[in-house]
């Protein structure tokens, strides 16, 4: 039977919301996957009953769980179209995996570095396939003069040197799309510059032609950030970049030589604008995330205190949106910015190192202009000391009361447990470095990871190890296809939940159900990147971040109720959406505790006590009505809430989901305009003007030049 070629999907009974934990959606599982036998005979539905009856047992190896997933669904047409998306060497260890060699074996040999996502190289490989077509440089290079188009289907030439010798790679009308897949257009030129020069040269180009200019990396924001129809789109990356991550020495060796100043990393010895006296590192917009952190732990000297934990992204791409990392005593990364690099509306390179001035430009969505090298202060190299856990949900982060814990998650605890989960709640909020906290949908369990470092570097590792990154990998690899195959579509919300909640819990240290203690010690940067996978799973996601307000009893402490509150009412939405069958929310809720920022529009600006950064997160064939009402209700009651009769100041994430979304009827860019924002808009376009002022640029021409529709509304309107 062609896998088109369904038949009748089986009806299952609706489980009551109050019985569903592990324990019984697992067992729901046993008891009906092998009616599906019919609908799915390229499933192996056989390792997939096993795999229930083995976690229901608690019985758990994270390899076994993984490698299940491979064998269950090797015959699918999914599974061998993605397979064949692989590298040959990445095919080759994936199939010994299959087969039954351990993580460990696989990578022994030659290691393992990440391929970049099949989402992310969908778009490149479109470039790709338009550059091999036709061929514009080499036919039309001395034929058309600089600056002009030959035909529609060429893109003008942009000379990136002096000499007029070197011609910037140019594409015209291929379509973009977003990693996320919520963004869809099709610029009129598509430029991938490796030098300043160039980018200097396009911009006058688009002044000379009236084209507005915005930038991407990975193209991992949701918002609608990115270039427009019939504009001109900067990919600061290329296929061949995206394939191949440098190796830490090209990316010190001369930029020249390598080819791409867009790329490069120079530490700067204590430069006059850095505010504290400290050594700075100057970084290219294009660098990516994981040749940072490559660089930082082969040099073993310095490294940043935050970073989002994402590798496949740019410096320049977690810096537009204004990113973050976690731990109270950290602001956004963009906080850490002493001298902003750019290239201005009239084509001219610049440079902003005065702090008040850069509390705008160093976190401008692009409105500047193009962004050519970021400089951060840095603070020596430290030892990130890991201990994970995966506590009961109700210990994770107690309820304000217990009962706000929904039937299926209740758990009799005495007073004495709850106070004492209380107190280690509140300590790793308040005093961690890092504190993040993890819960996948439907699960009895959470995921803790909050941690401290230490100067010491003796017994330091990397983490994870190769075998450890290729399991992570492998894991979100498979959750990439997974979603995708026509059993998972055809199974319940609360069955897809489940599956994805074995392949993300199984990697996460410690393995399930093991109760002994786990303690990591690793470099900083590892510590903050600890899950090099998670690229390869798409995902929708809306963020917002949330005052801590003050405590009633002490205004210099946070009240943390408030994080409670949030946490767990998203927990009882999901159980009310089961009520009535459905489950919107099919991966995670995520919450990191940070500070707030001195960056105008930053989401977290003026929370003095910190910020509570609460996110929900599902898969994209999730039924998209349901997730769009399921956000819409998170968001209401988010923004909803009041301390002493005062209303908090939460805003979401701007790359984040939030376009779409409504504040009290109206589109939620009016609340961020005359509420959220009211007094911080017109500070960052008062302090965008003074710095037009003095490098001769006018606040209409950024907007000619470097905006879109969006940031026309939100910012200029």
């Amino acid at each position: 039977m062609a896998q088109e070629e369904l038949p009748a999907h089986p009806q299952l009974p609706t489980p009551p919301a109050e019985k569903l934990n592990p324990h019984f959606i697992l067992g729901e599982i046993r008891d009906y996957i092998r009616d599906f036998s019919d609908l799915f005979p390229f499933v192996d539905l056989d390792i997939l009953f096993d795999q229930a009856t083995a976690v229901r047992r608690k019985n758990v190896d994270a390899e076994v769980q993984v490698r299940q997933f491979l064998k269950a669904f090797k015959k699918t047409d999914t599974f061998k179209d993605a397979f064949q998306q692989l590298d040959s060497d990445t095919q080759h260890k994936v199939q010994a995996f299959s087969d039954g060699h351990s993580a460990a074996s696989v990578t022994k040999k030659s290691g393992f570095s990440l391929p970049a996502s099949p989402a992310t190289q969908h778009h490149f490989r479109l470039l790709d396939l338009f550059d091999s077509l036709f061929h514009h440089h080499d036919e039309h290079k001395e034929q058309q003069p600089h600056g002009t188009a030959k035909d529609t289907r060429t893109p003008p030439v942009i000379y990136e040197d002096q000499d007029q010798k070197q011609v910037m790679k140019g594409y015209a009308d291929v379509e973009f799309e977003n990693w996320g897949e919520s963004v869809k257009n099709t610029p009129k030129y598509t430029f991938v510059p490796t030098k300043t020069l160039g980018l200097q040269n396009l911009v006058k180009y688009a002044k000379a032609n009236n084209f507005r200019v915005r930038c991407a990396g990975y193209r991992h924001s949701w918002s609608d950030t990115f270039s427009a129809d019939n504009e001109i789109l900067v990919s600061l990356l290329s296929l061949k970049e995206v394939k191949t991550i440098p190796n830490p020495l090209a990316i010190e060796a001369d930029h020249e030589a390598n080819g791409n100043e867009l790329m490069s990393i120079d530490v700067l010895h204590k430069p006059s604008f850095s505010t504290s006296g400290k050594d700075c590192l100057r970084v290219g917009a294009a660098v990516t995330n994981e040749a940072f952190r490559r660089w930082a732990i082969r040099n073993k000297k310095c490294a940043l205190p935050m970073d989002v934990i994402l590798v496949e992204v740019t410096v320049g791409g977690v810096n537009g949106p204004i990113c973050h990392g976690a731990g109270r005593s950290h602001k956004t990364i963009n906080d850490q910015v002493v001298a902003i690099e750019y290239v201005d509306a009239n084509g001219v390179l610049q440079t902003i190192t005065d702090q008040k001035q850069l509390k705008a430009a160093a976190g401008c969505f692009g409105l500047l202009g193009i962004v050519t090298h970021i400089t951060f202060e840095l603070e020596a190299m430290t030892y990130a000391v890991l201990k994970p856990k995966k506590p009961p949900i109700s210990l994770a982060i107690p309820p304000l009361d217990m009962k706000d814990v929904p039937i299926a998650l209740y758990k009799n605890w005495t007073e004495k447990d709850l106070a004492a989960a209380k107190a280690d709640f509140e300590n790793r909020a308040t005093n961690d470095f890092y504190a993040e906290w993890f819960w996948y949908t439907y699960q009895s369990t959470a995921w803790v990871n909050s941690w401290n470092p230490v100067e010491d570097s003796s017994g330091a590792k990397d983490f994870p190890d190769d075998a450890g990154v290729f399991l992570q990998w492998l894991q979100c690899w498979i959750g990439g296809w997974l979603s995708q195959t026509y059993f998972f579509k055809h199974i319940p919300g609360h069955w897809q939940a489940q599956f994805l909640a074995i392949l993300g819990m199984a990697v996460l240290p410690p393995t399930i159900f093991d109760s002994k203690d786990v303690e990591i010690k690793t470099y900083l940067p590892d510590g903050l990147h600890f899950f090099r996978g998670i690229q390869n799973t798409r995902v929708r996601d809306m963020e917002f971040e949330i005052p801590l307000p003050p405590l009633a009893s002490d205004p210099k402490k946070p009240d943390l109720s408030i994080v409670q509150r949030a946490w767990w009412d998203v927990i009882n939405l999901v159980y009310r959406e089961a009520k009535d069958g459905r489950s919107p929310m099919r991966l995670t809720l995520e919450l990191r505790i940070m500070g707030g920022s001195d960056m105008l529009m930053a989401p977290q600006y003026g929370n003095d006590l910190g910020t509570a950064s609460i996110e929900i997160l599902t898969i994209p064939n999730a039924v998209p009505e349901q997730w769009e009402a399921f956000k819409q209700e998170v968001a209401d009651i988010w923004m909803g809430y009041e301390i002493n009769g005062a209303k908090l100041n939460a805003r979401p994430h701007w790359a984040k989901e939030w376009i779409g979304l409504k504040k009290d009827g109206a589109p939620i860019q009016h609340f961020l305009k005359s509420e959220a924002y009211k007094d911080q808009i017109p500070a960052f376009k008062a302090q965008l003007a003074d710095i037009g002022k003095a490098q001769g640029w006018t606040l209409e021409e950024l907007q000619k030049r470097f905006s879109n529709g969006l940031w026309d509304d939100v910012v200029y309107s």
